[in-house]
């Protein structure tokens, strides 16, 4: 779920895309993946340290090394299609590519509509501007507060609404960049987001963002396969439990964020 949107991320959207088309040929799914020799899937490059766009134009981050990894188990590679977070499911339906694989929250409402291979689990964080004094969701009270649209973030910050906390205003916006950009900018306060992403923003812009505590514990995370796809995810499934068991993905957490991811 996100760095800079430029030109760079809508042509290597489109090039993909054209490139999908043919691998989703009729067949089952996971023959259909080794036969085209790539797994393509779809990731948001908004969302660093997650994924994002590297120097080169190519995408980088936590998911895109685990993505890498997971293609190679199935003996085959990764190829990534950049999309809009907002219609990242509905294209996972009409088949523009196999998997979805960027820091998709888990979540009752979405395991109607796709199935889930987990592999980790990530928490949400408070993000401020810098010199906010706030200790908790008590003094979301008040605020005015951004987050990114259709994320469990969203959905937790209109919960809280509903339950009875005076926020001001929820502003959501479709790429997380934005969010960030909004209390930057002064039209928002305080930011509710996943917590390596929270914690890269502040990191990176110090003088304007600061870690104000922990929203949410932690959820899991999964790889998004369609529901007829049910060899695929049974394969997907396996590779996963591997890559837990042989410390894989913990070396991968370690490499990106210095430890292991939702501990």
């Amino acid at each position: 779920m996100r760095q800079r949107p430029i030109l760079a991320l809508a042509a290597l959207a489109i090039a993909t895309l054209f490139g999908a088309s043919s691998v989703l040929a009729q067949g089952k799914a996971l023959e259909r993946v080794k036969k085209a020799g790539k797994l393509v899937v779809a990731i948001d490059a908004t969302y660093p340290p997650m994924e994002s766009e590297g120097p080169d134009g190519k995408p980088v981050g936590f998911d895109i090394d685990f993505a890498n990894d997971l293609a190679k188990r199935l003996g085959v590679k990764a190829e990534f299609v950049v999309v809009a977070w907002d219609g990242v499911i509905a294209g996972l339906q009409s088949k523009r590519y196999d998997v979805i694989i960027s820091s998709m929250n888990i979540t009752d409402e979405r395991k109607k509509q796709v199935d889930f291979v987990e592999y980790v689990k990530m928490s949400q964080l408070f993000v401020t501007k810098k010199g906010l004094t706030f200790s908790g969701e008590k003094d979301l009270a008040g605020k005015v507060v951004a987050v990114q649209a259709d994320t469990t973030s969203y959905e937790w910050v209109e919960q809280q609404k509903k339950a009875g906390n005076k926020i001001k205003e929820v502003k959501a916006f479709r790429l997380a960049t934005d969010v960030f950009a909004a209390v930057k900018a002064g039209q928002a306060e305080v930011i509710v987001v996943d917590e390596p992403v929270g914690r890269f923003y502040a990191k990176q812009d110090a003088n304007a963002f600061t870690v104000a505590g922990r929203a949410i514990a932690p959820e899991p995370v999964g790889v998004a396969v369609r529901k007829d796809d049910a060899d695929l995810h049974k394969e997907l499934q396996k590779h996963v439990d591997d890559m837990k068991k042989d410390g894989t993905l913990k070396k991968i957490s370690e490499t990106w964020f210095g430890g292991e991811l939702g501990a």
